[in-house]
Order: C-alpha cells, then structure tokens, then sequence
C-alpha cells in the first residue's frame, strides 16, 4: 500500500527547523576545528544542512510566520531578527563555498558567517524556550519520517547541484580544499595573508639576535635553528577560509628533546597565546625560522613560528618563546584558544 507523503505539518516544520539548527552548528563547529582528511564528510554535513534550512525555510514563511506578524508582540521583531540572521548565515556561507564573495580585506564572508551563526545561539534558546514545540507520536510515523527524508534529499540536491554549477561555470569554490578554505599566496610569501587569532597582536621587536627562545629549560638561539633547518613543505589552512602552501625552513620538534617525555608539550608565544599538544607528535611539529629561502616576517611569526601539519591555523603557534613539557593531557584545553 503506498504512502502519500503531502507537506510537512507546522509542528513538523519546527522540529525539522530545529534540529537542522542544531546540525549546522555542530558540523560547523567541527569542521571549522578540524583540518584533517575524515572531516570532509562533516564539512559537506554542515553544507547540505544549511541548505535544507533554505528549503524548509520557504514552508516556514508560508505558515507560522505570515500569522506571527499578525501579532502585536515585542517579540515578533526578535523572532523576525532570528530568522533574517539565518538566512543571512547560510547565504555567507553559500558565497563563501562557492568563491562569488570573500569579504573585505582579511575580514572574510566566512568570518561573518561563523560571527552570525554565534550571535544566533542566544536567540536559538531564546526560540527554543519562548515556542516550545511539543512533537507528537503522529510526527514521528511513517509518513513523518519520509516527509523530512524528502527535505534531506532536496537539501541533499541542492548541494549537488551547486557544486555541478562552481565548476562548469569555473568559479573558484571549484578548487576550494575539503576544509572550505580557497588557496592564496602558496609558495609566494608575501602574498599570504597576515592575520592573527582574536587579541594576539605582533611584537614590537622580532629581532633574532635579540630573541630568547627556551625548550624543555635550555637557552636555543636562533641562528642556531637556521642552521639546522631544511624545506617542509606544508599547508596552513586558515579557519577564515584560506590556504596557503609554503616552503617552511623548519627543525622537527622532535630534534630538539632530550628523551624526557610527558603526557603533553606545550608551545607558547611571546604574547601569551599557547597550544597543547600530545607529546607522540613532537616528530610532525616544526619550529620555522622562515619560508622560501628567506627569514619570516613579523607578521607572519619571525623570528620563530611553529608549522603544525594537518592542524589548523589556530594551532599554528606565531613568535614563539617557550617549549616545555606538560602533564596535563593535551585534550584538557579549548578546541581553540579564547585570548
């Protein structure tokens, strides 16, 4: 016997709505702290449920929201702001996949879309506890079911067909890495972007005979490093949304330990801002002291910078002065810094 599956129901519609908000920001959050290979799949989760949220967006505006508006509440403007906030999140993030819109300078669509999606979690819970919805046992059928399978498909397309469209109209979201990020400056370091995380700021002086630069308790100096420093080659992949490949003049971490080990190696810059890492990785991290054949510049770390492969920008510690052991379990921190 077949089922006729018709339109979601308004119940429906918000615990689809819901749920859909819940699974952008926890794919977004994941994909955004993660740079490694496996998270692809969460980085298309994340597309695919913004886009759903267009889709089920259009059934919310013909139902709930044309009777909201009839209500003479405060809190129809909040509502109002809340849903405006999303569409505007998930259309940067549109522009943003597919190269049509990178921003304003170093400050990027993707910047803006991760700001809007945070300043919407207040207003979520707001949603959330002022209109609860309260699904009942017939939302949960067969047909139910199906009826929100269908949505995913459609969601699901609209995704596809994007990603058809970037790359026979030869945007530049065609080349993007699995992470989102676009490609700038590889292997041309002044043309690689200068940015730092949230308050960290440069230096005054970065001068390397000046520099004091301390692992596991001993004095290194830096001439020292660029000495023994040889090419990696190695990806830094922005949560902005850019990459970069360079050529680093970089001394495996690992080189420079004497056999003591820890649970956990903690690298931390002149400006307070620091990382932990597990100690088993000590032989992929790299100290670089500069990039293509010529000494960093101060923006971009000098005279001292950690290279961490396969992690993303945030852990890419800048002027750094200190390694040391820690036995603290390196998990034991924030996914990213809050300085």
């Amino acid at each position: 016997m077949g089922i006729h599956v018709g339109r979601l129901t308004s119940r429906q519609v918000d615990v689809v709505l819901e749920l859909l908000l819940v699974g952008a920001a926890v794919t977004g959050l994941t994909s955004w702290a993660l740079g490694t290979g496996w998270s692809k799949a969460v980085t298309v989760a994340h597309a695919v449920c913004g886009l759903t949220l267009l889709v089920v967006s259009a059934a919310k505006l013909r139902g709930s929201v044309r009777v909201g508006m009839r209500r003479r509440r405060i809190s129809r403007w909040l509502s109002v702001c809340f849903g405006v906030l999303v569409l505007a999140t998930v259309v940067l993030g549109v522009l943003h996949a597919t190269g049509l819109w990178f921003g304003v300078g170093y400050w990027s669509a993707l910047w803006t879309h991760f700001l809007l999606a945070f300043v919407l979690l207040p207003l979520f819970v707001w949603h959330i506890v002022s209109r609860p919805v309260r699904p009942k046992l017939a939302d949960l059928d067969r047909r139910g079911a199906l009826r929100g399978g269908v949505v995913l498909v459609a969601g699901a397309a609209l995704y596809g067909a994007q990603e058809v469209a970037v790359r026979a109209v030869g945007l530049r979201g065609g080349t993007r890495r699995f992470t989102g990020s676009h490609e700038i400056g590889s292997f041309d370091p002044p043309r690689m972007p200068t940015v730092s995380w949230i308050n960290d700021r440069a230096p005054s002086s970065t001068a390397a005979a000046d520099w004091h630069l301390d692992v596991l308790g001993a004095t290194v100096d830096v001439g020292a490093l660029s000495d023994r420093a040889r090419p990696v080659v190695a990806q830094l992949d922005c949560t902005g949304g850019w990459w970069s490949s360079q050529s680093w003049n970089a001394v495996p971490l690992g080189e420079l330990f004497d056999g003591r080990s820890a649970p956990s190696v903690k690298v931390t810059s002149t400006t307070g801002y620091s990382r932990l890492f597990p100690y088993d990785a000590i032989d992929d991290l790299y100290l670089a002291v500069g990039y293509g054949g010529e000494p960093l510049r101060r923006a971009h770390g000098a005279p001292v910078r950690l290279v961490a492969p396969g992690r993303r920008g945030p852990w890419w510690v800048k002027w750094v002065e200190s390694v040391q052991l820690d036995d603290r379990p390196w998990w034991l921190q924030t996914p990213f810094p809050l300085e």
